[in-house]
């Protein structure tokens, strides 16, 4: 239609290379209980063990987040000659802990930290990763270059096209939280985690890679004549 707008979309990626500030240690205990009492009374106490650990390394007791905590019901499945009856019983009462703890980059520190987990812990699994203290400015940094990609992108082809661009009609973004990480050692068993040394986690971490994009959408003109 001769005077339909003329329009050109697209979207820009914003991509960038962060030094890591941050080493995660996530702890997951998992266990069952006969009874949900029991169940609870243990999550205080791994709450205090790793409290404790937080002493001897000379840290807050603050430090460490509780990120998940569920106390449910377990059941397995009954099998009659080694065939599933479709049925379950029911056999206690599982705990689940996720507790997150950042540190700095200190792989001396890390190790106290995770040997003492390891020795004050039981049905623990730990995950040693990084991250930044702060991405609200690398997520600005890749919103600008998310726009800029996408100017460039909508130049070349509005070129190709006979056209130019011209005033910016909406930009979309959705607005959300970023995760800013990247898993480096996954250490399955306590006795592995207590039996830990620096060299063992001497870990060097490699950039971690961010990335947003942004929908720009621009009126396009005729190359020849004035945008109407």
């Amino acid at each position: 239609m001769e005077n339909a707008e003329k329009l050109i979309t697209v979207t820009g990626r914003g991509n960038i290379h962060i030094l890591p500030d941050v080493t995660r240690v996530e702890v997951t205990i998992n266990s069952i209980f006969r009874s949900y009492d029991t169940a609870y009374q243990m999550a205080e106490a791994n709450l205090k063990d790793i409290g404790e650990v937080m002493k001897k390394c000379g840290l807050s007791t603050q430090l460490p987040k509780t990120v998940q905590f569920a106390i449910d019901k377990h059941y397995h499945n009954v099998y009659d000659k080694g065939h599933y009856t479709g049925e379950q019983e029911f056999d206690g009462y599982n705990l689940t802990q996720v507790v997150r703890i950042n540190l700095g980059m200190d792989n001396a520190l890390l190790t106290k930290v995770v040997r003492g987990l390891g020795e004050n812990l039981t049905d623990v699994e730990i995950e040693i990763g990084y991250t930044v203290q702060d991405p609200r400015p690398h997520q600005l940094k890749m919103l600008e270059r998310a726009v800029k990609d996408a100017t460039e992108k909508a130049k070349i082809m509005a070129s190709a096209a006979g056209c130019t661009l011209g005033l910016v009609k909406s930009i979309d973004y959705s607005e959300h939280e970023i995760h800013i990480y990247s898993q480096a050692r996954h250490i399955a068993e306590p006795c592995l985690a207590a039996g830990c040394s620096e060299s063992s986690l001497d870990i060097t971490p490699e950039d971690l890679v961010g990335g947003e994009d942004v929908t720009v959408t621009w009126y396009l003109s005729n190359a020849n004549k004035d945008m109407k």
